[in-house]
């Protein structure tokens, strides 16, 4: 039993001593562990922190490269804008160049066709002296045919006469300037009034009794130029509407005299026209209105007529052919609801006096005007 206790005591004390030192190795161990696991906790921070270093550098690296790739891309991209802005430019230049050119070469084609004005001298009278035109004659800026005209002289209307030019024509005052007429319808004394032209009468035909009692009208809607502007100042009081303008045609009906016309028309008016002295080449145009506005109007109730252009001689505007063109080209072409009124062939029969070649007297002015009133 003592020799068990014995035994037991000593195993005891070696397990002392053994655990002693076992802790002493063990403390040790753990200081080394310690130390290991400072060292590589230092050594893993450093490798991190150069990790981060070296990932920021690449990223950097690589914003950089992405940078320079961005400005070069833009640096192309503005390079492309630019050289297509200066081919713009050169071709907008080029085309401006031919345009030019173009122009240029138009414009001395159109000098190359444009005939040069003739020269010319004048001759200044001593002192101015009065003249007087023998026919209606146009006023030109210059002494040929060649010049601008700038207005006309009726017959018979006197001018201030300051020089003749070395083509003969005579310089004239007119308003404030100076300007030519030919030296064939100047002459010095006044020439006489217009002789009565019964045409009838030369053919051998007796002549027609002129209207002497004007009937009164109601309704009467009158459409034309000068010479019912002239003729409504001589024949005196009435009740017809005018709608006339000097120097008018076919364009003023269609597009002022219509609507005046559409204003007023109704059940029992008879609208008469009278127009074409000026433009007598309209005729056609003439035709295909009025046919289509008589249409409308007889719908209304009104009467329709369209008279001739009465008679014209020497003038620088109509001749007597293309009135009596117009006249038959117009009688043939109307509608059914247009009725024809031949004053040119009544005046012809019962005679008349023109002043100017175009307008007439205030007695020929009172006998169409009757004649009118009679066929209505």
């Amino acid at each position: 039993m003592k020799r068990l206790a014995m035994i037991a005591l000593m195993f005891a004390i070696v397990f002392v001593g053994c655990g002693k030192a076992a802790t002493q190795n063990t403390q040790e161990t753990a200081a080394q562990a310690a130390g290991t696991e400072t060292k590589a906790a230092e050594i893993q921070e450093t490798v991190e922190t150069s990790d981060k270093e070296d990932t920021e550098k690449e990223a950097k690296k690589k914003e950089d490269s992405k940078k320079a790739a961005s400005n070069k891309e833009n640096e192309a991209q503005e390079t492309k804008i630019t050289e297509s802005k200066g081919a713009k430019f050169k071709e907008a230049e080029e085309s401006e160049e031919e345009d030019f050119k173009a122009e240029a070469a138009e414009t001395a084609v159109k000098e190359s066709e444009t005939p040069s004005l003739p020269t010319y001298t004048v001759t200044p009278f001593d002192s101015p002296k009065s003249m007087f035109a023998s026919d209606p004659v146009n006023v030109r800026k210059g002494p040929t045919t060649d010049f601008e005209r700038v207005g006309t002289l009726n017959r018979g209307q006197e001018v201030t006469v300051t020089g003749q030019a070395d083509t003969d024509w005579y310089e004239i005052l007119y308003g404030e300037e100076k300007v030519f007429v030919s030296d064939h319808y100047l002459q010095n004394e006044k020439p006489a009034e217009p002789a009565l032209q019964p045409a009838a009468a030369d053919a051998g035909a007796q002549p027609t009794q002129a209207v002497t009692e004007v009937k009164n009208v109601a309704g009467v809607i009158l459409v034309g130029d000068s010479r019912f502007v002239q003729m409504q100042e001589h024949v005196g009081t009435n009740s017809c509407t005018w709608i006339a303008e000097n120097g008018k045609g076919y364009k003023w009906l269609n597009e002022t005299a219509m609507a005046r016309i559409d204003g007023c028309v109704g059940k029992g008016s008879k609208i008469l026209i009278n127009l074409g002295v000026n433009d007598p080449e309209n005729a056609k145009n003439y035709l295909e209105l009025v046919n289509a506005k008589a249409a409308e109007w007889v719908n209304k109730g009104a009467k329709v007529y369209y008279a001739s252009v009465n008679p014209v001689w020497d003038n620088p505007y109509t001749t007597k052919e293309e009135v009596e063109a117009f006249n038959s080209q117009v009688q043939s072409g109307l509608s059914a609801d247009v009725h024809w009124i031949d004053s040119y062939s009544y005046l012809h029969s019962i005679g008349f006096k023109l002043v100017d070649g175009l307008h007439f007297n205030a007695e020929t002015y009172q006998n169409i005007y009757a004649y009118y009133m009679s066929c209505l």
